[in-house]
């Protein structure tokens, strides 16, 4: 695709690659973000586009995992105070976050690995799995039998 014929590309279609965006990211400029983020990756391959039957099912699917990215980055850098415990609407006090922490810090070592990867850095089960070279059978494996560890040992203090 010569840049004449990228130009119409976009031309044509950015109105319709911004609305998707939109509809993933809720939000006007961050859609434009991702739909200029996605033209440079098109237009750095626009000698490659001619091979693809559909430029425009192309772009779609561009947008589409640029802005899940953004989503998936969002989530993973927001910020939750530690002293916030969602499930009873009440404080966590100090107290409380130092055992949840030092009950992790007994966890064996793949366990805490995965959880604290998981959880405290957000990244996703394949993620987890390509970092550390293991399954993400294992991985899932893992994640249980740290998450039924520190609830059974929680319990186990609170109640005692």
């Amino acid at each position: 695709m010569v840049d004449k014929e990228f130009e119409i590309f976009v031309c044509r279609c950015r109105r319709m690659l911004v609305s998707v965006a939109r509809g993933y990211l809720g939000d006007d400029d961050m859609a434009e973000d991702v739909v200029q983020e996605a033209l440079l990756k098109l237009y750095a391959m626009r000698d490659k586009l001619d091979t693809y039957h559909s430029v425009e099912a192309l772009a779609r699917v561009v947008v589409k995992r640029l802005s899940l990215n953004v989503l998936r980055n969002h989530q993973r850098h927001r910020v939750v105070p530690l002293n916030v415990d969602v499930s009873d609407g009440g404080v966590m006090d100090d107290d409380r976050v130092r055992v949840i922490l030092a009950l992790i810090d007994g966890l064996p070592d793949k366990q805490q690995m995965v959880l604290r990867m998981k959880h405290i850095e957000g990244m996703e089960v394949e993620e987890i799995a390509s970092v550390i070279q293991m399954s993400t059978d294992a991985v899932y494996q893992n994640l249980s039998r740290a998450r039924r560890a520190i609830l059974e040992q929680f319990k186990g203090r609170k109640d005692g």
